[in-house]
């Protein structure tokens, strides 16, 4: 299990309302939305992820194993959709 907290650079907290299922998923990657705990939840590359408002930011927990070159690059294509969804600018925290 590996987790990513997305936090803004430009304010407190992204304004996603409504808009979950063009920001929370890859880009490069297909993905499904499933049922489980957090505020979205999504399976892609046979790994489940779920994402969660917390302090304030995302809080993007990856539930299986991934290559870490290929968590971060998920990680890194979420940050980039939030940022185009909300208009809000934001980085992708290492743990």
């Amino acid at each position: 299990m590996s987790e990513y907290p997305i936090k803004r650079t430009d304010g407190e907290w992204f304004d996603l309302r409504g808009r979950l299922a063009d920001a929370l998923r890859p880009s490069s990657f297909a993905s499904e939305r499933i049922d489980g705990w957090g505020d979205w939840r999504i399976r892609t590359n046979g790994v489940e992820i779920s994402f969660s408002y917390e302090d304030p930011g995302i809080q993007v927990v990856f539930e299986d194993d991934l290559p870490q070159d290929v968590a971060d690059q998920i990680a890194e294509e979420i940050l980039r959709n939030v940022e185009t969804v909300s208009g809000q600018k934001g980085r992708v925290l290492r743990m």
